[in-house]
């Protein structure tokens, strides 16, 4: 392979993994906004897609089937976790970050559990639909067809997550929330409902991102762990509360990612927290960020 094609392999590399991660980061950028908490339970809701996806395609034999129901189980579940546990601690606690904090922190660890327990702690993987087992070549590069596929399927349910988020009435309200939900409260928006469908969102996505990364790499209980930190990382970039920032700080970890791990795999992981340091060096707020909002 020569220079220019292993340079083009990399690049989409991480174009496929920045748009997986972006899946995971919206969620927990969008919630930041509105709450100013950082769901710590957002990893486990991924994890918990992908054993979704496990169990129906077990089931039905459909990974198709798994990709259509395993989000929409886990947007319930996401809808549930801020009605019936999240709203009823601030509304006692109003006042405190803390608490929320810590309740994600402790539903993380739940799941956990749960899943060694219902699943069990040996590590498994999904099964590629057989339709996309093959490669695809594209001039000098030959790429697995799945790879493919789960940059393509990323990228429409990005490019859908925005075109709400950016062009409809439901976006608006969602954005106006999310930079200051005092004032969108007192111009009329129904900011609990707001919640409660950013986090159904949320998570729905990260369980998206669950069944199609599910095929690419194994599961386990922890699985959540390093994209989810990978996640933080890249709305620290762009700006916490951003959805631009959620974007732009996606696509370019999942660039650092790729490269690194190329040119240098024992320090790739450093590496990604050097570019976090020089950016919030160079812009404390990230790349996108407006600063305190209260």
């Amino acid at each position: 392979m020569s220079f220019p094609a292993e340079i083009f392999a990399q690049a989409l590399n991480g174009l496929s993994y920045g748009v997986l991660l972006f899946l995971l980061s919206v969620g927990l950028t969008l919630i930041f906004g509105m709450l100013d908490v950082v769901n710590l339970a957002h990893g486990s809701l991924y994890m918990l897609g992908a054993y979704a996806g496990l169990t129906i395609i077990a089931f039905a034999g459909s990974f198709w089937l798994a990709l259509l129901v395993a989000p929409i189980a886990l947007g319930l579940v996401g809808a549930a976790i801020e009605r019936g546990l999240l709203r009823p601690l601030r509304v006692r606690f109003p006042d405190s970050h803390l608490l929320p904090l810590l309740l994600t922190f402790g539903l993380g660890l739940f799941f956990e559990g749960a899943a060694k327990v219902v699943w069990g702690a040996d590590i498994v993987s999904l099964d590629k639909p057989a339709a996309l087992a093959g490669a695809v070549t594209l001039g000098r590069i030959t790429f697995p067809a799945y790879w493919l596929f789960a940059l393509v399927a990323a990228a429409v349910l990005a490019v859908l997550v925005w075109l709400v988020v950016e062009r409809t009435p439901l976006g608006l309200s969602i954005r106006a929330a999310t930079q200051d939900p005092t004032m969108a409260a007192v111009l009329g928006v129904n900011v609990r409902r707001l919640t409660t469908i950013v986090f159904a969102l949320g998570s729905g996505l990260a369980a998206a991102a669950g069944v199609i990364l599910g095929t690419m790499t194994s599961l386990s209980p922890q699985m959540g762990g390093g994209i989810v930190l990978d996640a933080f990382i890249a709305i620290v970039i762009g700006g916490l509360g951003s959805f631009t920032g959620a974007i732009v700080g996606s696509l370019l970890l999942g660039q650092v990612q790729s490269f690194g791990v190329a040119l240098f795999p024992a320090f790739h992981t450093p590496l990604v927290f050097l570019v976090m340091a020089v950016v919030l060096v160079l812009r404390p707020s990230g790349l996108f960020g407006g600063g305190a909002r209260r």
